[in-house]
């Protein structure tokens, strides 16, 4: 097709020659010569085209070469796997995918390189940093994927140890500002003065300046706690001293706003305050003396100590006033605080059971109180709720009590001592003496049962108390009753016992004759065998009361009592009775209901 087209322009473009050659009228020969140069020319042109076209082939075939063999190294350099060439393709397409390739893997090659070489001055910069040598096993060459990510991972580490010193050193040279400034040092060490001025970013952060930090902090912190450790002794002591020679509380705030901290010229005033408080001590020994015995003393009561135990302590009772003896009391003052700090625990659970026992007999004498019925505002009910709760804390306060002071015994092999008495055996005392006292209690409401019966014996009656109402206290106004209402009351009250009682009793007969003239001897000594038969009696009726108030068996004893007397009148039948009975009686309490019996006849 492609000679067709060329034959056909060769043609047409020869006629055209040939009708321009006519034109211009040559000759055959000349038209003949014009033809072979046309041909001619025609030949050398496409010759010239092959050529070219050759050349060009050529060059494709040596670029083709020259980027296999680049991409050959490539490869190597990089040590990725060799690229396969595809034989089935064109030159041109040859040309291009192994150019693609090549560009590729240049490109990977430089930022390779580019990045091998910024880890590179990192490192020599952090080394320089931290004084340290460099890698030995630095890379050389174009870097694998693999050996480039292990070398950044290495000047990453070297990078964070470098951070991590940066912020160490700030945080240090601050803390040594401060220590400098609460020791007052000054700088003149070469190396200190170097941290003073240097900050993070120009300090050398080397492994032995930094142990140098680490030692120069330690010291100065060493120094700075021995300073504080003195500042509070020497505090405590001016304290002690202030409190002992009462200095106005005026004068000490003056003088530690003035003292604050522990710096050197703060001990130093520390210390000339403390030599001056301790020559006014020595001018006024005796005073702090008796100040120190009055702080032992209420240490003393604090630790419950006995006399005993506080009499050994023999400098208590020295009028030896001096330096010494002030020192003695001292030390015997922090002796007991010390064993107070040791032993609170225990006096706490001491003083809590205490309480406890303290709300448990108040809970028991309110019980029998008659006007706690008033339940005024719920009283009632919260003194229930409260009486509960201490019936059920007070049996565990007290068994944790005995474990914990029975363990004391056991670890110390010794009693804990409470006013010189084993605290345990103190519980049993209170407890047994509470349980005496319920006794003597019970007794003493059967000895006033047994006046109030002896009462009724003597007088045929009894004072039947004013009634109120049942829990009404002292301020509220009685009920009243109606008059007849309260005659029928008190004849039911009084008349039941004053019949009963007398019916059974014979009274005396006048010790008068109509005419005024008193019996014979012979009467009057029936009158005293009455009256000790009577007294016999009565003794009977006291003792089967006391033991268990078998008034039966008394009533029917009372039925035997017989009067008989040669007193003019009911205070002189009494008194006769009294003196009768008075050295015959086995009871001062008898005696005393007597006592009182006459007193009232008598008013």
């Amino acid at each position: 097709e492609m000679k067709e087209s060329i034959i056909r322009s060769l043609e047409t473009s020869l006629l055209k020659l040939r009708s321009i050659w006519t034109e211009i009228g040559m000759t055959e020969e000349q038209k003949q010569e014009r033809n072979q140069v046309v041909i001619v020319h025609m030949v050398s042109l496409l010759e010239q085209m092959v050529d070219e076209e050759t050349d060009m082939k050529n060059k494709i075939l040596v670029n083709i070469k020259e980027f296999s063999r680049e991409l050959t190294k490539i490869c190597t350099e990089l040590q990725v796997q060799q690229v396969k060439v595809d034989e089935s393709l064109t030159l041109l397409e040859m040309e291009k995918n192994l150019r693609t390739e090549v560009d590729r893997l240049s490109l990977e090659r430089h930022l390779r390189m580019k990045k091998l070489k910024s880890l590179v001055d990192d490192e020599d910069r952090i080394c320089k940093r931290l004084a340290r040598s460099l890698n030995p096993n630095r890379i050389i060459g174009i870097p694998t994927e693999n050996r480039l990510n292990e070398y950044s991972q290495y000047v990453e580490t070297l990078q964070k140890e470098l951070t991590k010193r940066e912020e160490m050193f700030s945080s240090t040279k601050e803390v040594l500002l401060h220590l400098w400034n609460e020791l007052e040092v000054s700088q003149t060490d070469d190396q200190e003065n170097a941290i003073q001025s240097s900050d993070a970013t120009n300090y050398q952060l080397s492994d032995s300046n930094m142990d140098y930090l680490k030692s120069l902090i330690a010291n100065y912190e060493t120094q700075l706690k021995e300073n504080e450790e003195k500042a509070k002794q020497l505090r405590h002591d001016v304290e002690h001293l202030w409190n002992r020679l009462d200095i106005e509380e005026e004068q000490r705030q003056a003088f530690s706003e003035v003292t604050r901290g522990c710096k050197p010229s703060v001990l130093t005033a520390l210390e000339i305050e403390l030599d001056t408080l301790n020559k006014m001590k020595l001018e006024n020994l005796k005073k702090l003396v008796e100040k120190s015995r009055q702080d032992l003393n209420q240490l003393w009561d604090k630790c419950y100590f006995g006399s005993a135990e506080r009499m050994t302590f023999k400098p208590i009772t020295s009028e030896d006033f001096s330096e010494e003896l002030l020192n003695l009391h001292e030390e015997e003052i922090k002796r007991v605080t010390e064993y107070y700090n040791q032993h609170e625990p225990y006096y706490q659970l001491v003083e809590h059971w205490h309480s406890l026992w303290t709300k448990w007999l108040e809970f028991e004498s309110k019980a029998n109180d008659p006007n706690r019925f008033g339940n005024r505002g719920g009283k009632l009910l919260q003194e229930e709720k409260l009486r509960r709760a201490l019936n059920k804390e007070f049996p565990k306060v007290e068994k944790d009590l005995k474990a914990r002071f029975l363990n004391y015994e056991k670890t110390n092999g010794k009693a804990f001592l409470i006013d010189g008495q084993r605290f345990l055996d103190t519980i049993d005392a209170l407890k047994e003496e509470h349980k005496l006292r319920k006794e003597q209690e019970k007794i003493d409401r059967q000895i006033a049962k047994e006046r109030e019966l002896r009462k009724e014996m003597s007088y045929g009656s009894r004072i039947t108390p004013s009634k109120r109402r049942i829990g009404a206290s002292g301020n509220v106004t009685p009920v009243k009753t109606p008059t007849t209402k309260r005659q029928k009351v008190s004849a039911m009250s009084t008349g039941s016992v004053h019949s009963k009682v007398q019916s059974r009793i014979k009274m005396p007969q006048s010790s008068k004759t109509p005419g005024g003239v008193r019996v014979a001897k012979n009467r009057i000594t029936s009158a005293k065998s009455t009256r000790s038969k009577n007294i016999r009696i009565l003794k009977e009726v006291n003792d089967n009361v006391t033991q268990g108030y078998n008034f039966e068996k008394a009533n029917m004893k009372i039925n035997e009592i017989s009067f008989s007397s040669s007193a003019n009148s009911f205070t002189d039948f009494t008194r006769e009775l009294h003196e009768a009975t008075k050295n015959n009686q086995r009871s001062s309490v008898l005696s005393t209901v007597n006592d009182e019996n006459l007193l009232q006849v008598k008013h």
